[in-house]
């Protein structure tokens, strides 16, 4: 029997591992057919940010089709290794829970493997008919792939389906309760949040984390268990 090739989406895990690690495993049960697409925001505020690296790393050496993007925390950790300053709110951001995590004093203490895979990550990957991107787009902007601050954080866009290729956009960033997220796809929006807020385990509409299934657009959800 002939599996099909599924493609799913996910976003802002936020040092959740345990949770990613029952939404992949459990709950959409992940096949080496299907692909698997991260949209950002591995790490900070949550208890464990180093194991969803190593989740993520150990999904990719068994053989599992895996594409990660650059959300605005991963690029906190990048500027926090460029200017001191900016380490500073790194650590004010939920850096400190990431650092604790991996035992480190700074994050110049954190492995090199890890700084490389972080500081390699694309900002938006181009399906036939989507756009996968952590926050968004800045559609003021005649080309708005020029724009790599508001691809990280923007949170409000009007989409100029003209300017990326008649492509919706699959996104993160802002939290969604889950019951909107799926509202949002049967009014078939021209972008779509998938951050069901899952770190925030005191706001009791969100705390979930959510896998998009891209063709079906069918929504796979997920308790925080962290």
């Amino acid at each position: 029997m002939i599996k099909l090739h599924r493609q799913f989406a996910i976003s802002d895990i936020h040092g959740c591992v345990n949770t990613f690690k029952k939404l992949v495993l459990d709950e959409i049960k992940l096949s080496k057919t299907d692909t698997l697409y991260l949209l950002g925001d591995y790490i900070n505020k949550g208890p464990d940010s180093k194991g969803v690296i190593d989740f993520i790393f150990e999904l990719k050496s068994g053989g599992f089709d895996l594409h990660c993007l650059r959300g605005n925390h991963e690029q906190y950790l990048i500027d926090g290794l460029m200017y001191s300053w900016e380490e500073i709110a790194f650590l004010n951001r939920g850096g400190l829970e990431t650092l604790e995590s991996f035992d480190a004093k700074t994050i110049q203490h954190i492995p090199e493997m890890y700084l490389n895979f972080i500081q390699a990550l694309p900002y938006y990957i181009e399906l036939e008919n989507y756009l996968l991107i952590h926050a968004g787009l800045n559609f003021d902007l005649a080309d708005p792939f020029k724009d790599d601050f508001s691809m990280l954080n923007i949170r409000k866009m009007e989409v100029d389906l003209a300017k990326i290729g008649e492509k919706k956009i699959i996104h993160g960033h802002v939290p969604t309760a889950y019951p909107d997220i799926e509202n949002s796809l049967n009014f078939k929006s021209n972008h779509i949040s998938i951050d069901a807020g899952c770190v925030y385990q005191h706001i009791h509409a969100l705390n979930h984390l959510v896998a998009l299934e891209i063709q079906s657009m069918k929504l796979y959800i997920q308790l925080n268990i962290d």
